[in-house]
Parts: C-alpha cells; sequence; structure tokens
C-alpha cells in the first residue's frame, strides 16, 4: 500500500539530446511501496533527479519546494493525477521516455501588503461562522469586477477549477492556461456573475472585506491562514511556476472523480 503522503521521485536521465530517450531511475521514501518496472531502480538518494512523483494531494502541497517537474499521483483531476493503481505502468512510461512536461502558475496571496501564502489550487476569503454573510468588493487592476454580500468569494487557478470550484459552478479550464475563475461563495443575490480573470497579470485582483458584522478568514488549498480585517486588501498575484509531467496513463483534467 502507497501511503498518500509519501513521495517517490523518479527520472535521473541525462540532460541535453539524450534527455527521455533511456531509461531512469526511481528515488522513493519507501521502495516497497511499488514494484520498481525494467528501467527503473528504487533508491533512497534524491540527488541529481529530474522529476518527482507526489502520492495524493498533500504530497503534492508539500513539494512545493522542488524545483523539478512533478509527476501527481492521486492528487486530483486538475494537474492530470495517474491514478494509483496505474503507477507502476506509469512508471514504465516515464522510464522510457513517453512524457511530456506542462506548466502553470501559483498564485501568490499578500494581505496589506504582506507576502502570506501561495496557492496551488485556490484561495478563498469566506466567514468563519456558516451561515454568515459579509460584503466584498472584487476589482482587477483594469476593471471593478463587482461588490456583493456573500459567504464568501473565491479565487481558482486553472489546475484549481476541477475541485471546489467546480462544485460550485466555476467552469473548467485546461490547467496550462493562464487564467483563473472567482466565484462568490453562496451570494445574497440570486443571480451573481462569475469571472475569468488573467492570472500572469500582476496583480490579479484584490478583494476587499467591506464590512465588519462577521469575522472573514483566508483560506488557500484548504490550508487556514487567519483572520483578513475589514477594509484590508487581499492581493493576489503570480506566484512560482509549477511543472508537472504528463504520462498515457495521466487522467484527463476534464475527468470527474467517477471517472466519467
Amino acid at each position: 500500500m502507497i501511503d498518500p503522503g509519501r513521495f517517490l521521485t523518479p527520472l535521473a536521465y541525462p540532460r541535453g539530446d539524450e534527455r527521455r530517450r533511456r531509461p531512469g531511475r526511481v528515488v522513493g521514501v519507501e521502495r516497497s511501496a511499488v514494484d520498481a518496472p525494467p528501467g527503473v531502480t528504487l533508491t533512497d538518494d534524491a540527488a541529481g533527479v529530474d522529476a518527482v512523483v507526489a502520492v495524493g494531494e498533500s504530497a503534492l502541497l508539500d513539494s512545493r519546494a522542488a524545483d523539478t517537474p512533478i509527476l501527481p499521483v492521486d492528487a486530483g483531476a486538475g494537474v492530470r493525477s495517474v491514478p494509483r493503481g496505474d503507477l507502476p505502468a506509469a512508471l514504465s512510461s516515464v522510464a522510457a521516455g513517453d512524457w511530456s512536461r506542462w506548466t502553470t502558475t501559483a498564485l501568490s496571496v499578500s494581505v496589506g501588503g504582506e507576502h502570506v501564502t501561495e496557492a496551488l489550487f485556490d484561495a478563498m476569503v469566506v466567514t468563519e461562522a456558516p451561515a454568515h454573510i459579509s460584503e466584498f468588493t472584487v476589482e482587477t487592476p483594469r476593471d471593478r469586477l463587482g461588490q456583493f454580500r456573500a459567504d464568501g468569494v473565491l479565487l481558482a487557478s486553472a489546475p484549481g477549477t476541477a475541485g471546489y470550484a467546480k462544485r460550485v459552478d466555476a467552469p473548467v479550464f485546461e490547467p496550462e492556461l493562464p487564467v483563473g475563475a472567482v466565484v462568490p461563495i453562496a451570494p445574497f443575490a440570486t443571480r451573481l456573475d462569475h469571472w475569468v480573470v488573467d492570472t500572469d497579470r500582476d496583480p490579479v485582483l484584490t478583494v476587499t472585506v467591506e464590512r465588519d458584522e462577521a469575522a472573514v478568514e483566508l483560506l488557500a488549498d484548504d490550508r487556514t491562514l487567519g483572520e483578513i480585517p475589514p477594509r484590508t486588501p487581499l492581493t493576489v498575484s503570480p506566484g512560482r511556476r509549477w511543472t508537472f509531467c504528463r504520462v498515457p496513463e495521466s487522467r484527463s483534467a476534464f475527468e470527474s472523480p467517477d471517472g466519467r
């Protein structure tokens, strides 16, 4: 059984023209977690590898410091995850050089001008208590998107639109696209737009809490990061680039959790 909170780290391919043409090695925290396919050697030494396999969403998010491409396993459709049962076949594809790279940009979040965190999938400001609403203003550098009363507001990156944002009726984007979806959460108005914003533009957008009648907190990739003071701008800017591996065993970014 593979621990969904652990890493497997593959691919020490030669640089230059030979890249992706020779068998590689897989560096694993737990070498017993999976049998090594032909052309792949499991080792505990991560030095010099060219990619990381992250098993589970927690492992993927914990790999944020890595500078190498990531092969996500059971980490969500938005990053074209490989199903855990297909990991041996995916490693064989990696060893055979049958993989490609794609990239996306994280969301960098600042509050009152101070950097707070980065989010790969989404950042949300929401009232701490259920069924309480506040008022929010959302603006880009060019336009005011709206001022509305709601439980909160969500900004999802392109990979994040396949997750929680999809459940609140955001469109699902190809994960490479430099766009995000802005979605009011439980708005007081029955008719309110969703918006698509440029996530390569700096800043992407600014959210301001206009009322102090309900405490509002910041969540980033399901991490709770504290309260947002009223009338203190929360600014989202482009973060670091993430690079991923795609293999034939990777799921479609548009595939539902039930495989449809």
